[in-house]
């Protein structure tokens, strides 16, 4: 088989030319009759064709490469041999079935992925994601390969040689044609902005007719990107920053105020100060409302924006930073970037519906961003200013999600975003030992007040739920956050030996489908099980129709009522039911009696999602301005990708800051997290407003002195023991005199001594009480302390007005009755006081 690895880069599509006649079947759906006598489903076509015609088509494959559809394109007018041309990325091979599965990036941005079939055995050893060249024939059902060959482009020929002439697509021969004269017109403008020539081009992305590639040359890295139809070009080319003068005031800056999520929810966006620097945590939009973005007004000179991960509370509101701020250096993690394009276009396609306020940003703005939108490695300092080190560690929420370090000079800060301790199957869960330490902390408190229940025992309930509905004949739509939920919910029924048994199918719609499709593209991101789940011969581990039970993307509206017709399970964004394909299902299902809806994860206390827990079958509710009777049953799994209460002040206490700032919570959470455990009397607790200023060295407001004393008292400290002929000495250092704790510990002058079952000498506070009793029993004053009715803290004479109170034991009143006491006993016992005549 002919093997070329030295030809150039083209442009990636997938056409297909074949010859056969469109009939109906006995269920009305259109058929492909192909030569060999074969039979295909077919689409996106209007009537039949009794007579054999040539027709252009798109396939879609199962995982074994069996075509299972052709999609009509267009029927082809000037006759062609058949056959099928593929230019794509390789992102899986399978080498005991010699296939490969191949994704395709269309000119409007999306992509399909197909399996082809007789992969070349030359290639196997080659990287996943190399670019190929397929020519291949349609048999037996499987697009079985003819010629394959690796592409790259090394960008404008030189010398002035002719450039090999690309292979062209057959239904926009332009398209094609116009690449290597775009990569001259990069290779010029690369040269122009940075003074450096022989740039080599990989990685090209076409998005609304912009063509961009990742360029190269020496030690610097960039990407360039031209206009197909305005040939002008743009490099993402950051120049170097010179370092700047410091003020004195400058020296030890570290302020930070709040521009959105500050006792809610929704826009998180964070300004640092920092040494000479403004730097940007997050831009994220709030879903409802008059007010979506972040106070981005209160920016003054933004030298940086760093963002922590692609759901749309925290990058939704990036395009319209970056058209404010055009200048500033935006980074991410790889992972982030690999999905913001899905989420920032979904977040658009939202903006055009919200009727509470106008679109904020167009698709030039869009793109833009993706374009200048850089990345950074994981657990790995960088220097993205002078003197300012950042560092992104992985924070177990979702695909790419990171939490951030800064630290300048003296100054230092950890900014969360939103994290997980506890790994999922998506994600693993974010590691205590790779938090440094830090001055200030800002972190998330969304569940600042609970405490999650097993991951595991909630997933076995979920399955166990979803088997008895289908069992018995129903529906379960499973309403998921289209990233990271909707994915763990997949894998787990993919690997359940329960749903093995059950072939119930498994259908996907709304956003989860492109989300999906960039995990299936960058495995590597995900933990090992998934990878190593997908070499066991599943190609895809999340989309299989051949599989058991089948996972079935719905493509188009219209397929929809199909999965509904018989028993099923429907994993639908948007996770809250506020809008997208949840809503539509759920407008059905919910007056089915034999159906259910089952919530998964965090829900906004407005939303529909949250409006349906706890409500009692025959209620009637509102659904999208459509009035429904609740029918179905309806639960709540606790499957979050947010720590609880426990991970909160874990993180807290292993990265143990002088201000702990708390954010991105109801008040409610908020307020129960500043009060867990020892958190007030360790740490300087801020729950800002927005727009408030937090500055490092100085106090919340609502902390009294004595407060300060014990959060700036030492926590640990070492006790010198000094021997005495009649004794010991205990000497404590001076700082920990001053501590309000000591000074009441010691307020009695006498403390009580106690030895644990671990030999741990234990002390505590003798108190008022116990430092009293002994002295004025052996005095045989009159007072309580003597008095029959005391039990030690408190006086049991009804007749008493001090009756059921704590009281001094020096006290006295007109009841007294003096106890009866042995001769020289001083111990007083409360069990035996009723048994004394």
């Amino acid at each position: 088989m002919p093997i070329n690895t030295d030809q150039p880069h083209v442009d990636h599509h997938c056409l297909g030319i074949v010859t056969g006649r469109i009939t109906r079947d006995r269920e009305q759906k259109f058929q492909l009759h192909l030569p060999d006598g074969s039979c295909i489903r077919a689409s996106n076509i209007a009537k039949e064709s009794p007579q054999a015609c040539q027709w252009q088509v798109l396939p879609q494959t199962a995982s074994t490469g069996e075509v299972t559809r052709l999609q009509i394109v267009a029927e082809v007018n000037t006759p062609e041999p058949d056959g099928w041309h593929i230019v794509g990325r390789v992102t899986q091979v399978a080498k005991k079935k010699k296939t490969a599965l191949v994704a395709i990036e269309q000119a409007d941005g999306s992509s399909i992925k197909i399996t082809v079939s007789d992969f070349p055995i030359d290639l196997f050893d080659a990287l996943e994601s190399d670019t190929i060249t397929i020519r291949a024939q349609l048999i037996n059902g499987r697009i079985k390969i003819q010629t394959a060959q690796l592409a790259a482009i090394t960008g404008a020929p030189s010398g002035g040689q002719k450039p090999p002439k690309p292979l062209l697509s057959l239904d926009d021969k332009q398209f094609d044609r116009r690449t290597p004269e775009l990569a001259e017109i990069a290779q010029a403008a690369l040269l122009q902005a940075t003074g450096q020539a022989n740039w080599q081009l990989s990685q090209l992305t076409v998005r609304k007719r912009r063509w961009e590639w990742l360029a190269t040359t020496g030690t610097i890295t960039t990407r360039v990107m031209v206009n197909a139809s305005t040939k002008e070009a743009e490099v993402a080319y950051q120049q170097t920053i010179p370092e700047l003068p410091l003020a004195n005031e400058q020296q030890e800056r570290l302020h930070v105020t709040p521009l959105g999520a500050a006792r809610s929810i929704g826009a998180s966006c964070f300004r640092v100060e920092i040494g000479p620097y403004e730097v940007i945590l997050d831009a994220g939009t709030r879903p409802k409302g008059s007010q979506p973005l972040p106070e981005f007004d209160l920016i003054k000179n933004p030298n940086l924006i760093l963002i922590t991960h692609a759901h749309q509370d925290h990058i939704g509101a990036l395009p319209v930073f970056h058209r404010r701020f055009g200048a500033t250096p935006m980074i991410c993690s790889f992972g982030t970037k690999e999905i913001a394009e899905v989420m920032l276009t979904d977040c658009l396609k939202v903006q055009e519906l919200n009727e509470d306020f106008e679109s904020l940003f167009d698709e030039s703005d869009l793109y833009a961003t993706l374009f200048h939108l850089q990345t950074q490695k994981t657990l790995e300092d960088f220097y993205p200013l002078p003197g300012l080190k950042v560092r992104f560690i992985p924070a177990g929420h979702i695909v790419g999600a990171v939490c951030i370090y800064l630290e300048y000079g003296d100054r230092s800060l950890l900014y969360t975003g939103d994290y997980n301790t506890t790994s999922s199957r998506t994600t693993d869960g974010l590691q205590l030992a790779d938090l440094p330490p830090a001055e200030m902390l800002i972190t998330e408190s969304t569940y600042g007040s609970d405490v999650h229940p097993s991951r595991r025992s909630q997933e076995g309930e979920l399955l166990q739920a979803i088997a008895e509905i289908v069992q018995a004949g129903g529906n379960v739509l499973i309403p998921a956050f289209a990233l990271g939920r909707a994915q763990e919910i997949i894998l787990a029924i993919r690997t359940s030996a329960l749903f093995h048994s059950l072939k119930i199918p498994v259908y996907v719609d709304g956003l989860v489908r492109p989300v999906t499709n960039v995990f299936q593209d960058n495995l590597t991101l995900l933990p090992k099980a998934v990878a190593n789940f997908a070499k066991t011969g599943r190609k895809d581990p999340f989309f299989d129709a051949s599989a058991t039970p089948p996972i079935i993307c719905i493509d188009n509206p219209r397929e929809r009522p199909l999965a509904m017709a018989k028993p099923s399970v429907i994993i639908a964004s948007s996770g809250m039911m506020s809008g997208g394909a949840s809503v539509y299902y759920g407008k059905i299902l919910l007056e089915r009696q034999n159906a259910a809806v089952f919530i998964s994860g965090y829900t906004d206390e407005e939303s529909p999602g949250r409006l349906l827990q706890g409500l009692e079958p025959g209620t009637e509710i509102e659904l999208d301005g459509t009035k429904l009777t609740v029918r179905c049953q309806v639960r709540k799994f606790n499957l979050s990708a947010h720590a609880d209460r426990v991970g909160l002040t874990q993180v807290i206490h292993r990265v143990a800051p002088k201000h702990l700032i708390l954010v991105h919570g109801s008040p409610y959470a908020l307020r129960q997290l500043s009060n867990a455990g020892d958190l007030r009397d360790r740490y300087w607790i801020h729950i800002p407003k927005l727009g408030d200023t937090i500055s490092f060295g100085v106090p919340p407001e609502h902390l009294s002195m004595q407060q300060l004393a014990r959060v700036d008292a030492l926590q640990e400290f070492e006790v010198e023991v000094e021997a005495e002929y009649d004794g010991m000495w205990l000497r404590v250092p001076e700082p920990v005199l001053a501590d309000p704790r000591w000074q009441r510990l010691t307020t009695t002058g006498t403390l009580q001594a106690q030895w644990s079952k671990k030999g741990v000498l234990e002390l505590r506070a003798a108190s008022v009480v116990t430092h009293d009793i002994d002295p004025a029993l052996i005095a045989e004053i009159d007072c309580c302390a003597a008095c029959l009715s005391f039990n030690g803290s408190t006086c049991r004479e009804t007749n008493s007005p001090l009756y059921g109170k704590n009281v001094d034991p020096l006290g006295k009143c007109q009841e007294f009755q003096r106890q009866v006491t042995l001769a020289n006993e001083t111990q007083f016992s409360i069990e035996d006081d009723e048994d004394i005549d």
